[in-house]
């Protein structure tokens, strides 16, 4: 692979704190908890309410990702709040079955407190930009805190008000304050790491299956290749590119929201619902919907992740063809009729490390680049940084 002055081994930033890893720890639960809701129940329903869950964890993550971008020293005040706001997430996250039935006030009131955790950490500054974010997550809180004695199905619009509000202030370009600007290497590593965490979940949710005979075991090893074919998609392309457009843009918070927070959010929920759908069909006679689940979520995972861009700006062929198989692959649940669970699986497999080749083939070789360091270990040496 050819080294580039402009990979994540070469780029000079904020690295990503050991603390912020903890808090992914806790997210992890919370993610796991929403793959195996839509394990226990395989149907349309429970993917909309297991994404509307999920969209607002989201959130809440991007919350502490941006602060320790900004404002992270990492020094023992910072790990205080991390620790005190990983209190509240894992109350939500043990609480998410409930409220994936209905019942959201522990939910709903364990994300008010993380935002009050949030609230506090943007208002230690005194310029206008971070007060503007302290009072947007002070009302988020009073919007989770109301939606407690909301009515469904109005308190998921509740919910999406409160998003979207500190969404807004959070990511959004005011050239006339100062320290709004991020750090492109620490808000694209922080991202990585979290893709990997749910890429985890395929692996997670493979591994749980009851493995029985001879084809059992083939169709793990399978489901390994398949999650280690969705890894090479992001971090051989998706990732790269990312971080490219980020840094020219010289870290803009509007940007940041575009290719990221939201760019970033249906992908990385569709690798939940490719873990749920694997889990699936590894399971002794699986619903139908698991064939759909794991097709859909792989089409996802390559539209929103755009791994075919540069080839989709090749002429004739070379740009038809990423777009015939974006098409083919929300329709592969089709199969269903003619294949078995692990024959589909061996298909899938088969089908996404196709993919994963064609998006490296369509890269210009100087564009590969090595992975990003490790976290906690400092990168090599920049190259000259694009302007502010």
């Amino acid at each position: 692979m050819v080294k580039n002055s402009s990979s994540y081994a070469a780029v000079k930033g904020k690295r990503v704190s050991y603390v912020e890893l903890y808090l992914d720890l806790v997210f992890v639960l919370a993610v796991g908890r929403l793959a195996h809701f839509m394990v226990a129940e395989p149907e349309g329903h429970s993917v909309i309410v297991a994404l509307g869950l999920f969209v607002v964890l989201w959130w809440t993550w991007i919350g502490f990702a941006v602060l320790y971008n900004r404002h992270g020293d990492d020094d023992r005040q910072e790990h205080l709040l991390f620790l005190v706001g990983s209190v509240p997430i894992g109350v939500a996250a043990v609480a998410l079955e409930p409220a994936a039935h209905g019942d959201i006030a522990v939910f709903a009131g364990a994300m008010a407190v993380v935002r009050l955790v949030l609230a506090v950490s943007h208002g230690e500054g005194a310029t206008d930009f971070r007060a503007r974010i302290t009072r947007a997550y002070v009302l988020s809180a009073l919007l989770f805190a109301v939606s407690i004695v909301v009515p469904e199905p109005f308190t998921y619009f509740v919910w999406l008000v409160a998003v979207g509000n500190e969404s807004r202030a959070l990511l959004r370009n005011d050239k006339t304050q100062p320290g709004q600007t991020l750090d492109p290497h620490h808000f694209a590593e922080r991202f990585a790491l979290f893709m990997i965490i749910l890429l985890g979940e395929v692996l997670i949710e493979a591994g749980q299956a009851p493995v029985e005979d001879t084809a059992g075991w083939i169709a793990l090893a399978a489901a390994m290749v398949l999650a280690g074919a969705l890894w090479w998609l992001y971090f051989d392309s998706a990732a790269e590119l990312n971080l490219q457009v980020l840094e020219l843009s010289g870290g803009s918070p509007t940007m940041a929201r575009a290719i990221y927070a939201a760019g970033h959010m249906l992908p990385a929920f569709s690798l939940l619902a490719i873990a749920a759908g694997v889990g699936l069909m590894l399971e002794e006679d699986p619903p139908q919907f698991a064939f759909w689940l794991a097709s859909t979520g792989v089409g996802v995972y390559l539209l929103g992740t755009r791994v075919f861009l540069r080839a989709a700006r090749q002429r004739g062929l070379g740009a038809v063809l990423p777009i015939l198989l974006i098409v083919a692959t929300f329709n592969l649940g089709r199969l269903h009729e003619v294949l078995s669970p692990h024959e589909f699986l061996f298909f899938l497999t088969a089908w996404v490390t196709g993919c994963a080749a064609l998006s490296t083939a369509a890269q210009p070789p100087a564009r590969r680049t090595d992975s990003p360091p490790a976290p906690g270990r400092s990168p090599h040496p920049a190259s000259p940084s694009p302007p502010e």
